[in-house]
């Protein structure tokens, strides 16, 4: 599969009912965030997009929680979200608020829009379902509101999504459906929802298998064209969420990924000039969505589904990446149940780095399936970096000002980065083997000379950006590491900067993360 020159990647909006946990900054925004730069340092043109989910009824749960309203309580999340992206180096060109004075009508018509053409086509059908509502209350048992079993692996779930095995279900599929706020006695009613359905299932299938899509993610997707054809939500129950002209009160437009990424695409469109949609046929842009496994049905059959349904005016995403769920210390990171270590509590309360938690993160596979980390781990894989930034890489730039003349192709070094890049497209990524490739080459027995360094910057890029920047910025080059730029060095005396050399921590004793750790709250 071919990546073209412009590329737009969408990593899944976070919901803003908290702050995130290293699940979610060692998955799918770091995916995002490695695959730009690895792009980038190929002169390809690349735009991160996303923004937060401000209408998933989530929000509304955590404002109950906390005491306060929706609006506050999302705002204050949204804001706080960006600076733990930030703070973890994640480079975002757009951050959107959907519910923001900027965005909020055009993110409704948009939504609008495509309901209506879908109606038109034929493809959206108006359908009978029976929805859980709590008795005392009259609140309709949807999303945070409903628990019970997964009918396909039988683990607790709740919403819509199983967080274990990825299946998506409607909410009388859920097993002894209870619900999650009160012993209410659930009472069972009959609504009309607008649904949708794949017009060539298999074709969805073919198409995530051409693109390299890896079986364990694909599975999820395979079980849901063959249960009930790929029949996706286009409205549900709700107060809280995207209200459509013509909808009865009590109904909400379905606030998908897709949608909203074809609404970044509308953002990219603004910014860039460009004539269409990336997400319209033929527009010569490269849209790549990622996302957790927990949200196969979003991220790998709703694009399929509302592209054939869209009368040709929508494709796609043209690349997906799936990561697995990241486990820390025996159970998945959630928000909801507070288990996992939080971002900004961690890199704002410890010494720990960006580019020492991304070393550490990269390291579980989750391009493979689901992963476990451990505070052990953690602290491992920050003093491994710690131990040869002390004794290997300082001495090496020490040495650089004693080394005389221009700074040669570094032939090794293009071609190591040259085979990392490839192990990070976004057609099935590797990002634990990208690390691989930069731990074998900072480990490599060669001279620590300035070519080498050439290494150290162009594989560490992707990876850990902060420290590549220092080591080019100290073998005189401007920018970023890039592999155009490298290839083509011309020889010159090398002036060096010399800011001195930053003070470098000592090894990080596992129990300095201890009172960050948050373990699983009971449901």
């Amino acid at each position: 599969m071919r990546v073209h020159h412009k590329v737009l990647l969408v990593p899944m909006q976070p919901t803003p009912n908290g702050r995130l946990h290293i699940g979610h900054g060692g998955g799918t925004y770091l995916r995002a965030d490695v695959i730009a730069r690895a792009l980038r340092a190929q002169g390809h043109e690349v735009a991160v997009i996303t923004g937060s989910d401000v209408y998933e009824d989530w929000v509304v749960a955590a404002a109950h929680r906390e005491g306060r309203s929706p609006e506050e309580t999302y705002r204050d999340h949204h804001t706080g979200i960006a600076r733990d992206l930030d703070r973890l180096g994640i480079g975002l060109d757009v951050w959107i608020d959907p519910a923001g004075d900027t965005h909020r009508d055009a993110y409704r018509h948009l939504h609008e829009d495509v309901l209506d053409r879908l109606r038109t086509s034929g493809a959206a059908r108006l359908e009978a379902e029976r929805i859980p509502y709590a008795q005392d209350t009259g609140r309709a048992l949807v999303g945070p509101w409903i628990a019970g079993e997964c009918p396909h692996c039988g683990r607790p779930c709740g919403g819509s999504t199983c967080t274990y095995c990825g299946e998506y279900f409607v909410p009388e599929q859920l097993v002894r459906a209870r619900s999650r706020i009160g012993d209410s006695p659930v009472e069972w009613r009959t609504e009309q929802n607008w649904f949708a359905t794949a017009e060539d299932p298999s074709a969805i299938a073919d198409r995530h298998r051409a693109a390299g899509l890896r079986p364990v993610f694909l599975a999820p997707l395979l079980r849901a064209l063959d249960q009930h054809g790929g029949r996706i939500r286009l409205t549900g129950q709700g107060d809280w969420g995207i209200r459509g002209e013509g909808l009865p009160a009590d109904k909400v437009i379905s606030n998908g990924y897709f949608l909203y990424s074809v609404y970044c695409g509308e953002v990219h469109r603004s910014l860039t000039g460009a004539a269409v949609n990336p997400f319209a046929p033929g527009s010569g842009v490269t849209t790549v969505g990622l996302f957790g496994s927990d949200n196969s049905t979003p991220g790998l059959l709703v694009p399929d589904v509302i592209s054939q349904g869209s009368q040709g005016t929508l494709e796609p995403f043209d690349a997906t990446v799936v990561n697995g769920m990241l486990h820390f210390e025996g159970h998945k990171c959630s928000t909801s149940k507070r288990h996992g270590i939080w971002l900004s509590e961690l890199l704002e309360g410890t010494s720990v780095s960006a580019d020492e938690l991304r070393h550490a993160l990269l390291h579980a596979p989750l391009d493979h399936g689901p992963a476990d980390i451990s505070v052990e781990t953690i602290t491992r894989h920050v003093n491994v970096l710690r131990d040869w930034r002390a004794t290997v890489l300082r001495p090496a730039l020490d040495r650089l000002r004693e080394q005389q003349g221009p700074v040669r192709r570094a032939e090794p070094a293009l071609k190591a980065a040259a085979d990392q890049y490839a192990l990070l497209t976004p057609f099935s990524p590797d990002l634990t083997g990208a690390v691989a490739a930069f731990d074998e080459w900072i480990d490599r027995p060669l001279v620590p000379d300035a070519e080498w360094l050439v290494g150290v910057a162009l594989l560490g890029r992707p990876l850990l950006p902060d420290l590549a920047d220092r080591v080019w910025a100290r073998l005189g080059f401007p920018g970023s590491p890039d592999l155009r730029q490298a290839a083509h060095l011309e020889p010159r005396p090398q002036r060096l900067p010399d800011p001195g050399a930053p003070s470098l921590p000592g090894p990080l004793d596992a129990a300095a993360l201890r009172p960050y750790v948050h373990l699983q709250e009971p449901e």
